[in-house]
């Protein structure tokens, strides 16, 4: 075993001690530490055991924050929609078990969201002030920092770059997307944080945008540009003209670090929208997929069970369009959760993207309105991350990403404290009562409280600055 690897081991052990001992946030960051490093798939990590190093975490912490109460203030944590979609999702799963056409992948989907479902948890009931949310996206950022250090060194034969990220971000399109919500939470710290913590945000930003560029993904290209635009309309409004000027600098370093293998991929955006004779062989199956997931789905409306679109793709797709083991997978998370999960599947997905573009909606409000700068962008980051997955979703199968579940814990915890301190906006002896219940948690996390004073709408002061 090597140093780096016993060091691995010993940081792990001691995260988890701290998350028993002190405060279970410790064994949170672990989690994410765990998923970025992926230690047992690192060179430095020969001689690990091939051990659930991220459910390990998961429930250690899970464990320890059950001796925590809960805020009152706040809603319960299975009572948010993200929580009673992963909750119902993962119900479906276990039902479709007998009929699933392959039980080995379907029963690790539904291991996987069944982890989902802690990771919600555990997210949305630490990651609970603004400040924390901060910390929390920042994290994500400095991880793909990682990740784009390490892309860095690597030969991107094609133009695209595979076997960076870890489990469920490996592939391309995964990583691409999975980068794509850094660069776009990241930007928002830079705009909204001071201090290390836009310093670590500035320095990413390049490396970050420098991996997207060597996934060489349509996909990720179009939902980056898509979180992008969300960032312009929920920007907050008195600070427009610094968040413009960030913006064209944006623009031109991504120009910067664009290869032209990358434009010349980008380029065929237009002929698969057209449909015209310059399309590529990726984009035209992309299509045919496409019509083979409505007939699957028309033979089967209950679903086949996960992996299911794989199985049945030899019988609907014409063999130029399978890979050489003679099957394909959907390149559309919807038409992958209409094929492999039915109705019930389609129906539990399109509700959870309609109350993210409701909290869109509503985030449109908030940026509106006198409230201060941190709360305003935190807002814009999280509902510009998951507008990012929502469109990379179109063009690749990301239903069992996980950053999407670390955005939706995030968006339901803002949307709770959002609304509680608007509440008690209205009645200043709520307002006595949330600030005491936050004060309360942060002492009993020893940590420092993160001010804010509902009744009055000030600015954060702190740690933060004051905005």
């Amino acid at each position: 075993m090597s140093l780096t690897a016993a060091a691995f081991l010993l940081t792990f052990a001691t995260g988890l001690g701290l998350a028993v001992l002190r405060n279970p946030i410790y064994g949170l960051y672990t989690y994410v530490a765990v998923f970025y490093l992926d230690a047992p798939h690192r060179w430095w990590g020969t001689g690990l055991p091939d051990l659930r190093w991220s459910l390990i975490a998961a429930g250690v912490t899970a464990v320890s924050l059950l001796r925590v109460t809960a805020d009152s203030a706040r809603p319960p944590w299975y009572r948010t929609l993200p929580a009673v979609w992963l909750i119902a999702y993962t119900t479906w799963l276990l039902i479709q078990s007998p009929w699933a056409l392959d039980p080995a992948e379907h029963r690790e989907c539904l291991i996987l969201f069944a982890k989902f479902t802690i990771v919600y948890f555990l997210v949305y009931r630490l990651i609970d002030t603004p400040a924390r949310v901060a910390d929390f996206l920042l994290a994500h950022v400095l991880g793909c920092l990682y990740l784009g250090l390490i892309a860095l060194g690597m030969d991107v034969p094609g133009g695209r770059l595979d076997g960076v990220g870890g489990p469920g971000i490996d592939d391309s399109n995964t990583l691409g997307m999975h980068a794509a919500t850094a660069a776009i939470v990241g930007a928002m710290l830079i705009f909204a944080t001071r201090g290390w913590r836009r310093a670590a945000a500035v320095i990413s930003a390049p490396f970050i945008l420098n991996m997207i560029v060597q996934t060489g993904s349509r996909g990720a290209f179009l939902a980056l540009f898509a979180g992008g635009v969300t960032l312009l309309v929920l920007r907050p409004r008195e600070k427009t003209r610094l968040f413009l000027a960030l913006a064209i600098v944006a623009v031109l370093g991504f120009g910067y670090v664009a290869s032209a293998t990358f434009w010349e991929r980008m380029q065929t955006i237009e002929s698969a929208v057209k449909q015209d004779a310059d399309i590529d062989d990726s984009a035209e199956g992309r299509i045919e997929q496409f019509k083979a997931g409505i007939r699957m789905f028309a033979a089967h409306p209950l679903g086949v069970g996960h992996r299911g679109f794989v199985v049945l793709s030899p019988s609907y797709l014409e063999q130029k369009y399978l890979t050489s083991a003679g099957a394909r997978s959907s390149h559309n998370t919807f038409i992958t959760t209409l094929v492999e999960q039915g109705v019930p599947g389609a129906v539990m997905y399109s509700l959870l993207w309609a109350w993210v573009l409701k909290e869109c909606a509503r985030a449109r409000g908030w940026a509106k309105r006198t409230r201060p700068l941190l709360e305003v962008s935190l807002i814009a980051a999280v509902s510009g991350g998951l507008i990012v997955v929502l469109i990379g979703g179109q063009f690749a199968d990301f239903l069992k990403v996980e950053v999407q579940i670390w955005l939706l814990g995030l968006l339901a915890s803002l949307e709770g404290y959002y609304a509680t301190t608007s509440r008690g906006s209205i009645n200043s002896g709520k307002a006595d009562d949330v600030r005491s219940a936050i004060a309360a948690r942060h002492r009993a996390y020893r940590t420092p409280v993160f001010h804010k004073d509902p009744s009055t709408e000030r600015a954060h002061v702190g740690r933060f600055g004051r905005n």
